[in-house]
């Protein structure tokens, strides 16, 4: 009865997602719901690839995925991979159902699967990865992720359900300390990379997990990711099997530390958390047998997903669309300091309401009394326009950070966004929107750019 449970929702699956490619809803998890309601353990039972590869830790999960899965096909390897970022139960199903035929055998090569680290201890021991990659654990919103230390809890049990899982860990966040005890560990993590981090309204580690005792850096990256140690019992950073080390002044290039030497590798972005990022990615293709050679030439021809970060010029004036992540203090306030610490001079859109795609779904907004917003109010930064219905919230949490009124501008109605922006006297216009908002960030971010087209044409024209 159970195996006939399963072959029902395998074909069930597998119908609508036929189905659903024909109508061009792809991008589309239902036919993994599908399966996963009519069998339970459908992620148990069905057939995985030879390569199955998860990728979880709160931020990160969705840049390391996209890349990893880019370069696997770059190889000649058929990969089944949810670009869209549906890392939850039917998600990951219909991520797998995308590599067996209907008669639960393997049909691609490899599956590169996103997971979020709540779920984790159910999904993990069922898929049984090859691979699971953790890049770091921070707070995250309340509602969902609760306290860091909970998640890394949640990791650990994955982790103790899929013991012969490889686990590629971040050896420079101490939240990561403890998971995967019992798995075979590749350890990797960065040297100083003297970014001068700001410090932080909430720290996500302050004191040492075994003792109680006050934590200290040797140094720090960003947030809580650095190099650490305790004074009293003396717990510290492990050793890192793939050491990034020597990042280019251009931030183009970098080189990873292992036991066979020193290689140098293409940057995707000189952001320091993609520093992390690559090197993640590159102690698992070294894992798998890359030589360094080839892995630096798969990543010179990889760039971070239109989905989290684009670039557009318009009459010299730089337009930038990144996700910030909102109801996340981490993810947005490093994509803050990234910003603020950009020299040049700029505007700021900040789009972070969750609204945008349920108006009836809320969240509460403490997240934002979390997050640094100290680190917009910075001289080169000139103006800064608030669009959504929490507009108030924001505006709030901006004049408690110092931020002068008259720099702030505010809209409930994000498609007056573009009529607030003034593209005057700045060099780039950031556009920082949450993730669950793309298509309207994308929309907001080409309404600009035609304002702008249209400003220089009337210049022009006189």
């Amino acid at each position: 009865m159970r195996k006939i449970r399963f072959f029902i929702a395998l074909w069930a699956g597998k119908l609508l997602l036929f189905i659903w490619k024909r109508i061009g809803r792809e991008r589309d998890d239902k036919p993994g719901m599908a399966s996963m309601r009519l069998c339970e353990d459908f992620l148990e039972q069905v057939a995985k690839p030879k390569l199955t590869i998860a990728v979880t830790g709160t931020n990160g999960k969705t840049s390391i995925s996209s890349m990893v899965a880019d370069m696997l096909r770059r190889q000649g390897m058929t990969v089944s991979y949810n670009d869209w970022g549906a890392n939850h139960h039917a998600g990951q199903a219909r991520c797998i159902l995308d590599t067996v035929s209907i008669f639960n055998r393997p049909i691609k090569d490899a599956a590169v699967i996103e997971s979020d680290e709540l779920i984790s201890p159910i999904n993990i021991p069922r898929i049984k990865p090859q691979y699971i990659i953790i890049n770091n654990v921070a707070r995250d919103s309340m509602l969902r992720n609760a306290n860091p230390e909970y998640i890394a809890d949640r990791l650990s049990k994955a982790c103790e359900g899929s013991t012969d899982t490889v686990v590629i860990i971040n050896a420079d966040d101490p939240l990561c300390r403890f998971i995967g005890e019992k798995n075979r560990k590749v350890y990797f993590g960065a040297e100083d990379l003297r970014t001068n981090p700001f410090e932080n309204v909430a720290k996500d580690f302050s004191v040492c997990p075994v003792c109680g005792a006050h934590a200290e850096y040797v140094y720090r990256n960003y947030r809580h990711i650095g190099k650490f140690r305790c004074t009293d019992c003396g717990l510290t950073t492990p050793w890192r099997d793939y050491f990034a080390e020597n990042v280019s002044d251009d931030g183009k290039t970098f080189t990873v530390n292992e036991k066979s030497g020193s290689f140098t590798y293409p940057l995707v972005s000189p952001a320091v958390h993609n520093v992390y990022n690559v090197c993640a990615i590159i102690a698992l293709m070294r894992d798998l047998g890359n030589s360094p050679e080839e892995i630096a030439k798969l990543l010179e021809e990889t760039r971070i997903t239109e989905f989290r970060e684009t670039h557009h010029d318009v009459n010299g004036l730089e337009v930038i669309c990144r996700v910030a992540k909102g109801q996340n203090a981490t993810a947005a306030s490093t994509v803050f300091e990234q910003v603020s610490k950009d020299p040049s001079t700029k505007e700021v859109v900040i789009m972070l309401d969750e609204m945008y795609s349920n108006p009836k779904k809320q969240e509460t907004v403490a997240w934002i009394y979390d997050t640094d917003y100290e680190f917009l109010n910075r001289d080169n930064i000139k103006r800064i326009v608030i669009g959504g219905l929490r507009e108030k919230d924001h505006l709030l949490r901006l004049l408690l950070a110092g931020v002068p009124r008259e720099k702030i501008f505010c809209t409930s109605d994000v498609n007056r966004i573009a009529d607030i922006v003034s593209g005057e006297n700045v060099d780039k216009i950031y556009i920082l929107h949450d993730v669950n908002a793309v298509s309207k960030g994308h929309s907001v971010r080409d309404s600009i750019k035609e304002k702008l087209m249209k400003k220089g044409e009337a210049v022009n024209a006189h």
